[in-house]
């Protein structure tokens, strides 16, 4: 993903130190004790213990009474994709997919509910220390910041995916975790220009975003289209086959 300049020069030796084991407890005093956190029957587990409420039983917010069938519903139908870790840096909600066939752009199970963050993230190349530069930067408001953008480099500047992360806080400013949103922008842009008559282009002068844009095919209609790729067919075209008319790749 694409870190913003003052998250890449952030103090490695600082971040790298982030608990991803979750073996403290939260500061808000919520962590659930005697139940293996990697237990893929967490949630259950966790909730006969602490008797939470379920069902028709009323939830109580800050502006509102709902049901806990109807914030399931209401998180279950909102846009993008929503995730919780508290600080501990335990995993424990994520707005689940309506269709059980839908595919996440960041993929979540419900057995992976309690886990560590440790657990839910490959230890491959330089995930987990990514990530714990990410949640280091938003326990600390590192620079003032409170929440960081991360767009993915797709290669197709018709599947535009963010990764949003925001700094979580209790009503003393305290910091209690992060909530992430997943979203496809693109569909979102898409509908904004035809419906103001506007266009999504490419600004050569931009002086960010070139890595992003050096990987992306503006001209794509679908698929993982490249530039680099596109380079590739020119050359091609410009060597036909000779001996049968029809070059094999």
């Amino acid at each position: 993903m694409a870190e913003p300049k003052w998250l890449q020069e952030m103090n490695r030796d600082e971040y790298i130190k982030e608990d991803f084991d979750a073996a403290g407890k939260s500061v808000a005093g919520t962590t659930v004790d005697g139940i293996d956190k990697n237990d893929p029957e967490w949630l259950d587990k966790a909730a006969k213990k602490v008797n939470a409420a379920e069902g028709d039983d009323y939830v109580k917010l800050d502006s509102g009474l709902l049901t806990v069938n109807q914030l399931n519903w209401m998180l279950q139908n909102t846009i993008g994709e929503l995730t919780f870790v508290d600080d501990n840096n335990q995993f424990l909600w994520y707005n689940r997919p309506k269709d059980p066939n839908a595919k996440m752009k960041a993929k979540r199970t419900p057995d992976q509910v309690g886990d560590t963050m440790k657990a839910i993230h490959p230890d491959v190349r330089d995930v987990i220390p990514n990530a714990k530069k990410v949640v280091h930067a938003l326990r600390t408001k590192e620079g003032g910041h409170d929440d960081v953008y991360m767009p993915v480099p797709t290669g197709n500047l018709k599947e535009l995916v963010l990764h949003y992360y925001k700094r979580v806080e209790d009503d003393k400013g305290n910091y209690i975790g992060i909530y992430e949103w997943v979203q496809d922008l693109y569909p979102l842009v898409k509908y904004f220009c035809e419906t103001t008559g506007q266009k999504l282009v490419v600004d050569e002068d931009a002086t960010t975003g070139a890595t992003y844009r050096s990987n992306s095919d503006p001209d794509a209609a679908t698929g993982a289209s490249t530039k680099a790729a596109a380079a590739e067919e020119e050359k091609k075209e410009e060597k036909p086959d000779a001996s049968s008319g029809a070059s094999e790749h």
